[in-house]
């Protein structure tokens, strides 16, 4: 009396469950297996061991470097807005099309995501603000590269375009070396346990 209707046909019972199950199998089998050859599974696990050896080291030390930065940047409250990031994604893209290239194509290339490439600028952003007192940019500075660098400087542009460039050039400069000084400072300095050696 109080067996639901579908219990008791089974041939319509039976034929649901396995529709269950192969679509259960379907869709756990790309969380444990990466592919089959010829029948025989390749897990996903043994794909991230591998990806591991190749480039553990690189990749963690680059997140630890991520968290170190952005840790410092909460310290000294030190903010990037999406709308300054977006701004610099949108120079690099403009540059990149007047050189007839596609952003999209240059980050695939690179093995990017837009995402990771938002990211990178984001933290681009928050060193120089950290960093902004040591790489400020003198004018004597630039007229001095000015002087030095005449015959390579393009002719075509008028001499304020000329010095932005060149404090642009050498504030990145002064940037690249002491970023990496800095962040060096910061992963001495802080407390960091490493639970993997690759």
């Amino acid at each position: 009396k109080g067996i639901p209707p579908y219990l008791k046909q089974p041939k319509i019972f039976i034929p649901l469950i396995i529709i269950i199950l192969v679509g259960l199998a379907l869709f756990l089998k790309g969380l444990f297996i990466a592919a089959l050859v010829n029948g025989q599974p390749i897990l996903r696990l043994t794909v991230i061991q591998e990806l591991e050896k190749q480039g553990g080291k690189q990749a963690l030390s680059s997140l630890v470097n991520q968290t170190l930065i952005l840790q410092e940047a909460k310290k000294k409250n030190i903010q990037v807005s999406q709308e300054e990031v977006d701004k610099s994604a949108k120079q690099i893209e403009d540059s990149l099309k007047t050189q007839g290239q596609n952003l999209d194509t240059a980050l695939t290339m690179q093995g990017l995501t837009r995402q990771d490439f938002l990211m990178q600028l984001k933290l681009r952003s928050l060193v120089e603000k950290l960093l902004a007192a040591e790489i400020k940019v003198t004018d004597k500075e630039i007229n001095e590269y000015i002087e030095k660098n005449k015959e390579t400087l393009p002719t075509n542009l008028k001499e304020d375009e000329i010095k932005k460039g060149v404090r642009e050039q050498l504030k990145q400069q002064k940037l690249a070396g002491k970023s990496q000084e800095w962040l060096a400072s910061l992963n001495k300095n802080a407390k960091i346990n490493y639970f993997i050696n690759y």
